[in-house]
């Protein structure tokens, strides 16, 4: 059998060579398709007060852990981005996607949640204020007989404000912790975190009161955690102050 010649390997090795490179170049494409879309997404710019479509995924640990941070995070959620005068800009998050995208895993009232509006110092970063309020529904023990009651909750959260919880209890068959602000020894204190530029995350803390059966009860707010994105998403139903 003839000996192949010198320059034919060189072809076929160049041949090889090419057919790795372009495999690769191939397998970055693919990966930078399916890649999450959190995982390309710019965070928020707080320098631009451009009205526009932003995203926002909310931490989702489980309610009976308030003190544990930056674990589980709920899909991405259009959120509507507006001046609020010269130095603020308001970020609204549609009530209807609060209800069914991160408070799914809870009982409520549907219809029943106002949108969830975010106020950041555009300087700072500092969360001026962050609200929301709705109904939520609770089995209640009476004894002799389980009831349904509804919840109606209001939270306010910042991040220019010590907030925390003393403890745990049980109140309308549901495990809460009451809110304290104080640095005993008690007191929880969960570590607010003004707006990162260079993540997106933020963790604005403060209280939640929640009126049920003519009593009320202040306890600690621990929704107030999230990343935010730049991401251009269509228009969500149910925004009020979008246009």
């Amino acid at each position: 059998m003839r000996a192949r010649s010198v320059p034919e390997v060189l072809e076929v090795s160049e041949v090889v060579e090419a057919v790795r490179v372009v495999a690769a170049i191939a397998a970055c494409v693919v990966a930078l398709v399916i890649a999450p879309r959190g995982a390309r997404a710019e965070p928020m710019d707080l320098d631009d007060a451009r009205a526009r479509w932003v995203g926002v995924r909310f931490e989702n640990s489980p309610s009976d852990r308030p003190a544990q941070l930056a674990t589980a995070y709920t899909d991405e959620i259009a959120a509507w981005l507006e001046p609020d005068g010269a130095t603020r800009v308001r970020v609204t998050v549609a009530g209807r996607d609060v209800e069914r995208s991160y408070f799914s895993r809870q009982r409520l009232r549907p219809g029943s949640f106002s949108d969830y509006v975010w106020i950041f110092d555009r300087a700072t970063g500092e969360v001026v204020s962050a609200s929301l309020r709705g109904t939520l529904l609770r089995e209640y023990d009476l004894g002799w007989v389980e009831s349904e009651i509804e919840t109606l909750f209001e939270a306010f959260m910042t991040t220019s404000a010590e907030a925390g919880f003393s403890g745990s209890k049980r109140m309308f068959g549901q495990l809460v912790f009451p809110h304290c602000d104080d640095r005993s020894d008690e007191c929880t204190l969960v570590p607010a975190r003004r707006y990162d530029r260079s993540t997106g995350y933020v963790n604005a803390v403060g209280s939640i009161v929640g009126r049920a059966l003519g009593f009320s009860a202040r306890t600690f707010s621990a929704i107030g955690e999230a990343v935010f994105s730049e991401r251009p998403l269509s228009r969500p139903e149910g925004l009020a102050s979008a246009r």
